[in-house]
């Protein structure tokens, strides 16, 4: 009996802390304004982006990784959740929005990012950022893994923030 209410009593004590750490914004870096360009040629400030919780994937077309994660980001634009596929370290060749078209992707393309994954100090593909609606970075990451769990729980704690923004 005593070993059952000891994994309660931690069971309880880990869910406090998670629950403490989700709700406190401070803990989370601000990502810099970043000026993107999109590959239809438009412009796309991070400003305009605040109210509303997105995701930025870091990508290029030659990575085998990213080409295996982009199911599961689809899925995640599917769902409500804006995702940004920003490509970097590409060929002068390369034509981003249409490989991602042709795979059958609906999310937009920002191009020639290589400036601004810099100053991130982003330099590896695939890396993925979950930014809330007050464009914090909660996540990180730079998972290939389609099925990874936090892929999908970092989603749904954006889109629940979307929800709760809604009621």
């Amino acid at each position: 009996m005593k070993q059952l209410f000891i994994a309660i009593a931690l069971i309880f004590i880990s869910f406090t802390s998670y629950s403490q750490e989700e709700s406190t914004q401070e803990t989370y870096p601000k990502l810099p304004t970043l000026n993107l360009q999109m590959a239809d040629g438009s412009p796309l400030n991070t400003q305009d982006l605040l109210g509303q919780p997105y995701v930025l994937h870091f990508w290029a077309t030659w990575c085998p990784y990213c080409k295996k994660l982009q199911p599961a980001l689809q899925k995640i634009d599917d769902m409500g959740l804006k995702v940004i596929a920003v490509s970097f370290k590409e060929d002068d060749d390369a034509t981003p929005a249409k490989a991602l078209s042709d795979r059958g992707y609906t999310f937009k393309t920002a191009v020639k990012a290589d400036a601004i994954a810099q100053q991130l100090g982003i330099r590896g593909t695939p890396t993925t950022l979950f930014v809330n609606k007050e464009g914090n970075v909660i996540w990180l990451t730079n998972t290939s893994n389609p099925e990874d769990a936090n892929l999908h729980l970092k989603a749904r704690t954006l889109l629940h923030s979307i929800d709760m923004a809604t009621e």
